[in-house]
């Protein structure tokens, strides 16, 4: 099954669903709906912007609580939540570069995750999350985590890695694309960084929806069959940062449309 079978089975899982009105607008949605890749799961029906996910996750994994270090070809995608100075407090970087323990101490969880993965391959513990219950009821925080809620890494004796990843709230039109790749992405690197062959990677959608607004073009996608296969995602490291540029595709990417949604927010 490719990618793009796996994104049509999601959309169409949610289609099928009850509609709700949630938070911010009238949706359709599954619940806890499960992909698993074995290579890049890029959308090829319908455009991915890949590289603009990966500058977001490259300042994710920075750390950096302010939108003004993210790359200008996606600072708009954040701005909305964004203070005056442009800052973003508790968010996405915050909580897994220097998230905040009970005790005072500050955890940075990749740093964690990265030496649990090269020092004790076999623990339950490489874990990293973006939740945080007492930040995210925060009158200081804008908005709730949702892209990597809970991500588990695995190693097998074969030494490949394997990355289990829970979503908390997935945007199947104008998100989830982005997540699956940035998600890939992600794996490609930490088993760079830790010296591990890459294994899979295990999605886990926990409220999926389709947006009222995003119907129409939702009914396109299914109705689109990709021209060619989806490209790998191919990794040459210049430090041992996570960089945005350092990735490429192995072939050239034509998806068959680049029609673009509105974000709801």
């Amino acid at each position: 099954m490719t990618t793009d079978d796996r994104y049509a089975e999601l959309i169409r899982a949610c289609l099928d669903g009850s509609p709700v009105t949630t938070r911010n607008a009238k949706c359709y949605r599954t619940i806890a709906h499960t992909a698993r890749f074995t290579s890049a799961p890029l959308v090829c029906a319908r455009k991915t912007a890949w590289k603009n996910a990966l500058r977001e996750m490259e300042w994710v994994l920075s750390g950096s609580d302010n939108v003004r270090d993210l790359h200008p070809s996606v600072r708009s995608w954040w701005e909305p939540w964004a203070n005056s100075e442009g800052e973003i407090p508790l968010n996405y970087g915050d909580q897994l570069r220097s998230s905040c323990g009970n005790d005072g101490r500050v955890v940075d969880q990749v740093a964690q995750l990265l030496d649990g993965i090269a020092n004790h391959p076999f623990s339950r513990r490489n874990v990293v999350t973006t939740w945080n219950t007492a930040d995210m009821t925060s009158p200081r925080c804008p908005i709730t985590n949702c892209w990597g809620t809970v991500i588990q890494a695995f190693v097998e004796p074969d030494d490949s890695l394997h990355i289990v990843t829970y979503q908390r709230s997935a945007d199947v039109v104008c998100g989830v694309p982005h997540n699956w790749i940035q998600m890939w992405a992600f794996l490609v690197w930490v088993a760079h960084r830790t010296g591990r062959t890459v294994g899979s990677l295990t999605w886990v959608g926990g409220d999926c929806h389709v947006y009222e607004s995003h119907v129409p073009l939702a009914l396109r996608i299914l109705d689109t069959q990709p021209a060619r296969p989806a490209p790998e995602l191919v990794h040459t490291p210049t430090s041992d940062e996570f960089r945005a540029d350092d990735f490429t595709l192995s072939c050239p990417y034509l998806p068959t449309f680049a029609e673009r949604a509105e974000m709801v927010v």
